[in-house]
């Protein structure tokens, strides 16, 4: 019974998680970013989170582990990279979008979460060593000398550097290396989780204003995860996970947002192709107000994922991602 609480809670904030996801992708430019993004940047920090959280350290197949994970996600990788790369009519692209995970712009996550499922065994060493808070400094540092040392003197004139920096786990590193080390109880201090609100409206403000100094400076991503202040910011929001993971008094009785965790990763995958398709064929879509218009994509892939897990069945779903 307690294994199914926490299974529930575990979805529950997947599917919080792929919510905002969709609304990243469907946030207007400008103030938007500035204003609205701030409060949903702890997206892609929960799914890498909630995946170190469930890493057991004491694991006696790593090999196999490795095997499980990667397999799970390189077939529905290559699928979406395929039918992205058809769906713009540029099939020359096709190795390039393999290889730069350049089809859709959410598929820079697979190849972050490879990353880290290699890199499992050396984490879970570290958690176990007293050198273990080293590994919460890459994070900050990483983005220190990328967002903002080399960003601010070189720009975007450097595109392999970019590109690396993107599909690279060192700025998400923070997130999933807090997952082994909450999960398999090395940090056990539990926070209060009214003090965690204060200081997450508070980390909030922050973000803002550097997303507002960022837009002044003429950046277009100035909503993106990837900075100080988010980091904070989904962190905090973090531990407020760990903390309702741990407290008995939380349940979820919502059978809709369960669901809607269970298909997160479909949803993930398939939402932008959702997205194309309206913009192209159906016209009222560009009328819808944000964040209608994140519903309506979030309830129209669910659709698709459920429908498309009924047809193919599971072991088929299970290659296209869809479960």
């Amino acid at each position: 019974m307690l294994q199914t609480k926490k299974n529930n809670i575990i979805q529950f904030f997947r599917a919080v998680a792929i919510i905002a996801v969709v609304m990243i992708h469907t946030t207007p430019p400008g103030n938007y970013q500035v204003i609205c993004r701030p409060f949903i940047n702890f997206s892609v920090a929960t799914f890498l989170f909630l995946s170190g959280y469930l890493t057991k350290i004491n694991n006696n197949n790593w090999i196999r582990l490795i095997n499980k994970r990667i397999t799970r996600v390189i077939i529905p990788y290559f699928i979406w990279t395929i039918l992205y790369t058809i769906a713009s009519q540029d099939i020359s692209e096709i190795t390039y979008n393999i290889f730069t995970a350049r089809a859709a712009a959410p598929l820079y996550y697979i190849f972050v979460y490879i990353q880290f499922v290699l890199l499992t065994p050396l984490l879970c060493l570290l958690a176990q060593s007293k050198y273990r808070s080293l590994g919460l400094f890459v994070s900050p540092i990483s983005i220190l000398i990328y967002r903002y040392y080399w960003y601010y003197v070189y720009g975007d004139t450097y595109f392999y550097v970019s590109l690396v920096w993107s599909d690279s786990c060192l700025g998400w590193f923070l997130f999933y290396y807090l997952g082994i080390l909450l999960g398999n109880g090395i940090y056990k201090k539990i926070y209060s989780i009214k003090w965690l609100l204060v200081l997450y409206v508070i980390s909030i403000v922050f973000q803002m204003c550097e997303g507002y100094l960022w837009k002044m400076f003429g950046d277009v991503n100035c909503g993106t995860q990837l900075k100080l202040t988010s980091l904070i910011t989904s962190t905090i929001f973090l531990l407020i996970v760990h903390t309702l993971l741990r407290d008995n008094r939380f349940v979820i009785k919502s059978k809709f947002l369960i669901i809607l965790g269970d298909y997160s990763f479909g949803i993930y995958l398939c939402h932008i192709m959702i997205m194309m398709f309206l913009s192209d064929y159906v016209s009222l879509y560009k009328n819808i107000p944000y964040p209608i218009n994140s519903v309506i994509i979030v309830l129209i892939s669910l659709c698709c994922c459920y429908v498309g897990n009924r047809v193919l069945g599971q072991r088929f779903s299970r290659w296209f991602g869809l479960i």
